[in-house]
């Protein structure tokens, strides 16, 4: 019984070997740009360039790509004997964000994104233009061992641009109203200090951390008039108040 068993194992494995020599081929891919694209053999993913597979003999449908270059697509004819072998270049993808946007090369209009185009090694400069949002420039260096995607231009609504420029100044306009400063108050003769209306304290007084903003400062002591006047506190300042207040009539 062992021999059976011992000649089923043997057949199996010269079957094994049979098919692996005489009924696959291998491929090899390999890609110059960029230098790790992702493969696909009949929609399957198989890995990354550069890459040896085995694949049984007949046509198969290879794809190579990877995110901002243009997919490289095509047939292997697998025979055995006859290695195959594939070696890619893919394009960069040249993109705005929205598409749609006239692109120039170093000063040369190319055509409107998206498109693929084929660059050397060397350093651009990349002009988008797209009717009512804001022009985008930028330069961008390709080397000789690339694998990264050429920049996504981000274009602008000018409508954007204009309300950030109006907030922009609305603010640099407006009296700080963030962080703390402090108010000191001296008067003749020494009163009660109140701030929008709670009491404070009597002068002299300074009063640390007051948030940023306009209050209403009054003095009061009997037989004097009250003293009000409105204060302006700036973050990280102090704020001087020196006050005289006047006797009452009798």
């Amino acid at each position: 019984m062992k021999y059976v068993i011992l000649a089923i194992v043997l057949l199996m494995i010269i079957a094994g070997l049979l098919y692996y020599y005489v009924f696959t081929g291998v491929i090899t891919i390999d890609s110059q740009r960029p230098l790790d694209a992702v493969v696909r053999i009949d929609g399957n993913e198989v890995g990354e360039t550069p890459m040896k597979i085995r694949l049984r003999k007949g046509i198969h449908e290879v794809k190579v790509y990877k995110e901002g270059f243009e997919p490289w697509e095509g047939q292997a004819t697998i025979k055995v004997g006859s290695p195959e072998t594939f070696s890619v270049k893919l394009r960069f993808m040249v993109k705005s964000e929205p598409p749609g946007a006239t692109v120039k090369i170093n000063d040369e209009e190319i055509g409107v994104t998206d498109m693929p185009i084929d660059l050397a090694a060397g350093v651009y400069t990349f002009e988008f233009k797209k009717e009512g949002y804001g022009r985008v420039k930028f330069m961008a260096e390709v080397p000789n061992n690339v694998s990264a995607p050429l920049p996504v231009a981000p274009l602008v609504a000018l409508k954007d641009i204009r309300k950030e420029q109006q907030e922009a100044m609305a603010e640099a306009e407006r009296p700080s109203v963030s962080g703390y400063g402090s108010i000191q108050v001296n008067s003749t003769p020494d009163a009660q200090v109140f701030l929008d209306g709670e009491l404070q304290g009597e002068t002299p007084l300074t009063m640390a951390k007051v948030r940023a903003g306009s209050y209403v400062l009054k003095l009061s002591r009997e037989g004097y008039k009250d003293l009000r006047q409105t204060v302006y506190v700036n973050k990280g300042e102090t704020t001087k108040i020196a006050a005289e207040l006047k006797p009452t009539e009798d």
